[in-house]
């Protein structure tokens, strides 16, 4: 029988992320422990594990999520850059760094800044590799990574592709980082990256698609699996509610039914879009129950009621696209049926 990673993931937030989750954020850094701690289980190739379903995967991530948002911000993206490593072509370099991927030993970033409709990252092909300039928006993780699986836009006459590389960043040339001061998960050292002729090898080339290849699949499982972060958010804010011994059944409830019908929505980017937006609003709901039941000692900073408010705050737009804003908007539309009546 394989491990019960959904167990394993409520010990690590129970025994070390939850507890050192507001030092987290009033600091601004996240402790090497928490690191060590999800290396030292696992964590950082637990998608790769035999018997891995779509339900234990988002409910692994949403619950390490929900012990520490930055922590966990960082660590997911590293799972996405394995993914990346895994999927792509270049089977060398996959050799060379997966099995240290996994066991946390070489710590990975993401950037699709070439895939976005109006890329802002390119690549010049030259002999031996490309030549990056532009600009990522936002890079998560930096000063904890070793490298950034970056996905770059390349033009050649009238035809484009996307290619996708592992940069190495530890100390990289001719890339600069700006640090992004985020409302929350701030210690999950978010920065603008600027490259500026950053030179990478062809062998560290993951992948070159056409940008014309629809990646619909690929868009709709990437979207699936960054849920997590907001199904992470809500599940702490509902645990918030029910040790505070506030009225949380609804709430609870509402979770339950949405962390139950997110786990069958893989691959169906309809369902995901609607049911992200539908976590979100929900996770708004249950921090303002929260910062209610909590009364005045929300309003000093840092208060737990506070931080969570936060937090859901950015859950409703992080890694979010327009179907799920527009979903949300809906959501969040004035209700006609006064309160309390």
């Amino acid at each position: 029988m394989g491990k019960d990673w959904v167990r394993e993931a409520e010990s690590l937030t129970a025994e070390v992320l939850e507890g050192r989750a507001a030092e987290v954020d009033r600091g601004g850094l996240i402790p090497p422990a928490h690191f060590e701690a999800l290396a030292e289980r696992g964590f950082y190739g637990f998608p790769l594990s035999d018997g891995m379903t779509p339900e234990t995967l988002i409910d692994t991530a949403a619950t390490v999520i929900s012990g520490c948002l930055a922590t966990g911000f960082v660590w997911a993206q590293h799972l996405g850059a394995l993914r990346s490593v895994v999927a792509g072509s270049n089977r060398d370099l996959l050799e060379r760094y997966l099995a240290e991927m996994m066991s946390g030993a070489y710590r990975c970033g993401v950037s699709y800044a070439g895939t976005r409709t109006e890329p802002t990252l390119f690549a010049e092909p030259v002999d031996g590799g490309y030549v990056l300039t532009g600009t990522t928006p936002f890079v998560t993780g930096w000063g904890y990574i070793d490298a950034v699986a970056t996905a770059a836009r390349v033009r050649e006459g009238a035809a484009e592709s996307v290619v996708t590389l592992l940069v190495p960043v530890r100390e990289a040339e001719n890339i600069r980082a700006e640090r992004l001061s985020l409302i929350a998960a701030d210690a999950s050292a978010t920065v603008r990256l600027t490259f500026d002729g950053a030179f990478a090898g062809d062998e560290l080339v993951l992948d070159v698609k056409a940008v014309a290849v629809g990646p619909e699949g690929g868009v709709a499982l990437s979207d699936w699996v960054n849920g997590g972060l907001v199904l992470g958010v809500l599940m702490r804010c509902v645990r918030f509610l029910e040790d505070f011994g506030a009225e949380a059944a609804p709430h609870a409830a509402r979770l339950a039914g949405l962390r139950e019908r997110y786990g069958r929505a893989i691959g169906d980017i309809t369902a995901t879009h609607a049911l992200r937006a539908e976590m979100a609003h929900a996770a708004v709901n249950a921090a303002a129950a929260g910062v209610v039941c909590s009364g005045s000692r929300s309003a000093v900073a840092g208060a737990t009621a506070e931080r969570l408010l936060r937090q859901a705050t950015f859950a409703l737009i992080a890694t979010t696209r327009d179907p799920i804003k527009s979903a949300l908007l809906q959501a969040l539309q004035p209700s006609p049926q006064p309160v309390g009546s």
